[in-house]
């Protein structure tokens, strides 16, 4: 979490009113054999495309109902979140300022990035902040117990930078003035 999230969850704007991470987000009674697990799972991930050209990014189980998870499908860094049931996969990288959109927070269909709270619709990959700066969407299916990728159905702007969308005002004050 950056610190302008905190700040605002400090000051109550945007807190959820009852926690909405997964019990699956919750720290492991035993985080060595949790992750011991989760490399188990992810060792048995096909390594060859099926027959359609999707590649296999993960057991389903690795991305549990209102949660995201980051992972390279070849070079590309990808989000995936599964949202009622159905797994999105957009890209990783926020089109602000290259924001890990993996690492953010989903509200329903839309995630936020971490960084400076774009956010993006994630059946369509619209930003909701700049309507100009949408993100790539790629084509997914689940089968045999994992999460496959194909190519992209939508592509993201390329262009990045723009204004901060936290919610905080700043003013500046003189001390010295009455």
């Amino acid at each position: 979490m950056g610190i302008r999230s905190f700040i605002k969850r400090q000051l109550g704007r945007g807190a959820p009113a009852a926690p909405t991470a997964p019990a699956a987000s919750a720290p492991a009674e035993n985080p060595a054999a949790a992750a011991q697990d989760l490399l188990k799972a992810m060792a048995s991930v096909p390594r060859e495309p099926d027959a359609e050209g999707f590649v296999a990014i993960c057991p389903s189980s690795v991305i549990p109902e209102g949660d995201g998870n980051t992972f390279k499908v070849g070079d590309v860094p990808v989000a995936a979140y599964r949202v009622q049931g159905k797994v999105y996969v957009v890209d990783d990288e926020c089109t602000h300022e290259n924001g890990p959109l993996g690492e953010g927070h989903a509200d329903g269909f839309v995630v936020t990035c971490p960084y400076h709270d774009w956010r993006f619709d994630l059946r369509t990959g619209e930003c909701l902040t700049m309507k100009d700066r949408q993100i790539s969407c790629f084509a997914v299916k689940e089968a045999d117990g994992f999460v496959w990728v194909g190519s992209k159905i939508r592509h993201g702007a390329a262009g990045r930078g723009g204004e901060h969308d936290d919610g905080l005002k700043t003013v500046r004050v003189d001390p010295l003035k009455p």
